[in-house]
Formats: C-alpha cells, structure tokens, sequence
C-alpha cells in the first residue's frame, strides 16, 4: 500500500486523473453488476420455482386417483421435456414410482413429509436443486408426489452472465484508463502551457503570455486572468523601476548642489561671509526641497498601503470643500474662487475628511501653481446618478494633449523646467488618484494648451437625496 502511494505520489497529474477515473468507473460497475447479478439470479430462481409448482398442480389436478396419473403418459412427457424427475412417495416413505428426466440428477434427494405444497431449494454436492413436494390423497392411495428439478441449466447460465460481467468490467477498466488519461492530457494542456510559460518567464521577464483562450471553462478562464496579472504584475514592476530611477534623479541633483556649496566652503568660504551665506541659503532651500521630496513619497506611500476599503469615516464633501476654498482665499486673496452647489442635496461620502482635504488642496494648489494671467478658478458641486460629482476648472497655461494621459503618473511634469521653478516633483496628482480610487472614487482631467485643465472627481454618495432645490448658488 505504501508503495502505491509513494508512486502516485511520484506519477503525474494526468496518470493520477486516469487512476482515479478508472477505479471510480470501475466500482460503479461493480456494484452495478453486483445488483444486477443479484437480480436474475432472483429472478430466474422464481421463475422455475414457478415452473416446479405448476408441474406439482398439474399432478395433482390430473386424476382422482393415482392409477390416473400413472397412466397419463402426456403429462408425465411435459413434466420430462422441462428436465425435472418425478417421484411418488407411499405414507411411510417408500418410492412407489421414480421417473427420471434425461438430464435428472443422480444426487439422493432426502424425503420429508409435508402437510401442503412446498416448494424448497437444497443443494447436492455442487449443484442446486429445487425440490416440489405435495401430500397426495385418494381412496386407493396416501402419500407423496415430488418434483425434483435440478438447476443446471440456470446454474450455465449464471456462470456465463458471470463471465460476461467480469469481461466487460475488464474492458471497461482498460477503456475508462485509456479514454480517461487521453482526457487528462488533453484538459491539462493549459495547464503545461501556463507551467512552461512561467518558466518562461523566469527566465526572460514578464514579457511572455499565453495565448488567450476562446473556451469558456474553468482552464479558459485561468488563462485570462493568468495573462491580466501578469499584466498588472509588469506594469508594476515598471512603475516600480520608473519610481526609483525618477526618485534616485530627483534627489541626485540637491544632493549634488549641496555637495558643491560644502566643497566651496571648505575651500574659500569659511573667511568669507558672502560666499558662506549665499551657499548656506542654497544648501538649506535644496534641503527644504528634498524634505518636501520626502514626505510626498512617504504620502504616496501611505496611500497605497492604507486598507482605505474598510474604512467607515464619513465626509460631507460639500463642507470640507467650503473649508478648503477658504484657506485659499486667505492665502492667494487675488483668486476668484467661483463655487457652485445645490444647498439642497447633500452630498456625504465615505472617505476620511483627512484625505479628502489633502486631495483638495493638491488640486487647488495645482489650479493656482498653472494660472499665469487669468486668477480664477471654477468648482461645481452636483449630484448624477447616485454619485457626488466635483469638478475643479483653472484658466492656465493648460496641458498637450499627448501629456494628458501621464500625468497622474509619479514624477511626471509636463513643463520639467517650469515644473521645478514652481517647487513641483510631479507626485501630487499620483497621491490624489491613489487616494481618490482607494474609496472607489474616480478622477479624470481635460485640458487645453492655453485655455485651463479641468480636473473632476466622482464619489458614491451614502445616502441619495432627492429635494426640488434650485441649483446655481455661488459663493465667492
């Protein structure tokens, strides 16, 4: 037993998946077979219990004496031709008369008295025999009349039905082994596909794929989501080495300027009080920028490992936006900030007003870094199918149309040198996308060189409202 396990163990999944057909096929039929055996031996066994019976009724209804029997030679032909025996038995046991069939048995059959009609099986040796025993009463005679009916021929036929079961259960075994490991292997092709692929891929990268599957099973559909992780798994990896090499020139260059104020110290500054201050404030505004660098990464990090899922922090977004708009008007009081709302609706989202508030003001900061002539900026607050819609719109420089899909990636800045004058490291609108879809929210943008960007969010609302309010109320 040990060495079967340790071999299938050992043996693959399509011999494992042949194995287990087979036996599991195999069983089936032999309690199929078993019942079904059962059955006609059953029945067979009463049909020629029937058969002795009727044999005995015909004796008995034949005559009213025993000299009517003897001499009905007719009957004795049909009891014979069936190949049963006829014995007539006296009261005390005596055999009066024996008339044997050609295939009768040569087995003594012992003699027991009956009160009525019976019919029994005993066994002889190594054959059965039915046995039909009836009391025979009349004025001339008292005693027995007994059939005796040896079952050879239903034992010949159990023995072949016995031999076509155990031949067909072999073919069928050898057939269900054979058709169940070419099943095998042909549903596991996916299967040896995806193996040699990964191994594929751990060779070369995370370029190779399967090809996609048609089929719409189990194997089809482990194959399309094998091909869209591996998908998310490169992009991944890209992101990941993009953000590094982004990350390692980001702080490349501060770390190089303070480098070249030290060594310009050390040589000629430590007596000169011009040259000390003006290298020092250069070495504290590229620490000040690489601080800044810091906690944007640390945000974005945050804000991907938050299980912000689970959270069950509510915001009104309408007043948090209130609030935020009215920092900025303190900060940048040359802005027109023109807000729009239905005070009527409500507007509550399952978000952390902390994070709410943060991707506010990076949007808002922005709006206000990218306008050059027109200081305004446009917020609409409104209600569209179940969901809270913002949207921010600025009147500045804009952005291309090519660099529109990328700038929600890390460190992406459309005008580099612009960019970095305004203190931008291209991870604000990385933070708020990974805040804003982290609470299943959305956020888009639409821009135009020359004309503003509009940036738009979308959040579930908690609960849906209707009111008739008029929408169009503005606070500035």
């Amino acid at each position: 037993m040990r060495a079967v396990k340790h071999w299938l163990q050992k043996s693959s999944l399509k011999v494992k998946w042949s194995v287990g057909a087979s036996i599991a096929i195999f069983l089936t039929f032999l309690i199929f077979g078993f019942f079904q055996y059962t059955l006609i031996s059953r029945w067979l066994l009463h049909e020629e219990a029937t058969s002795v019976s009727e044999a005995l009724d015909d004796l008995n209804n034949k005559g009213e004496n025993i000299d009517d029997i003897l001499s009905n030679r007719t009957l004795f032909q049909q009891v014979l031709e069936k190949d049963q025996s006829i014995r007539i038995i006296n009261a005390d046991g005596k055999e009066m008369l024996v008339v044997k069939s050609i295939h009768s048995t040569d087995a003594k059959v012992p003699f027991v008295p009956v009160n009525e009609k019976r019919v029994s099986l005993i066994r002889a040796g190594n054959h059965q025999i039915l046995v039909g025993r009836s009391p025979f009463r009349s004025q001339s005679f008292n005693g027995y009349i007994e059939v005796i009916y040896p079952l050879y021929r239903y034992e010949n036929l159990m023995r072949n039905v016995l031999f076509v079961m155990m031949v067909a259960g072999c073919v069928g075994l050898l057939l269900s082994a054979f058709l169940g490991f070419m099943m095998a292997k042909n549903f596991l092709k996916p299967l040896k596909k995806l193996s040699s692929t990964m191994q594929s891929i751990r060779k070369k990268g995370f370029q190779e794929r399967m090809e996609p599957s048609a089929s719409k099973d189990e194997m089809g559909e482990l194959t399309n989501i094998f091909n869209d992780m591996m998908d998310q798994i490169e992009q991944s990896f890209r992101q990941q080495k993009r953000f590094v090499e982004d990350a390692s020139h980001e702080l490349r260059t501060p770390v190089q300027v303070m480098e070249g104020h030290l060594n310009l110290l050390n040589r000629w500054g430590k007596n000169d009080p011009a040259i000390l201050e003006e290298s020092l404030q250069a070495s504290l505004q590229e620490l000040s920028r690489m601080k800044k660098l810091v906690e944007e990464l640390l945000d974005l990090s945050r804000a991907e490992e938050a299980k912000i899922l689970a959270n069950e922090e509510k915001a009104d977004l309408l007043a948090v936006t209130e609030r935020v708009i009215r920092n900025f008007k303190m900060i940048h009081q040359q802005f027109d900030f023109n807000f729009q709302y239905d005070p009527n609706q409500a507007y509550d989202i399952q978000m952390s007003e902390n994070h709410l508030e943060q991707v506010l003001i990076i949007v808002f900061d922005n709006a206000i870094k990218y306008s050059d002539r027109i200081y305004k900026v446009d917020i609409r607050l409104k209600q569209e199918k179940g969901r809270a819609m913002l949207t921010v719109k600025d009147y500045g420089i804009g952005i291309p149309k090519e660099d529109l899909p990328q700038i929600f990636h890390r460190f992406y800045r459309v005008d580099k040198a612009r960019s970095r004058a305004k203190g931008g490291n291209g991870l604000g609108l990385a933070i708020a996308k990974q805040l804003t879809e982290g609470y299943s929210g959305t956020i888009e943008a639409a821009s135009e060189v020359g004309k503003g960007t509009e940036i738009r969010f979308t959040f579930p609302l908690v609960a849906k409202q209707k009111t008739g309010g008029k929408e169009g109320v503005s606070k500035k």
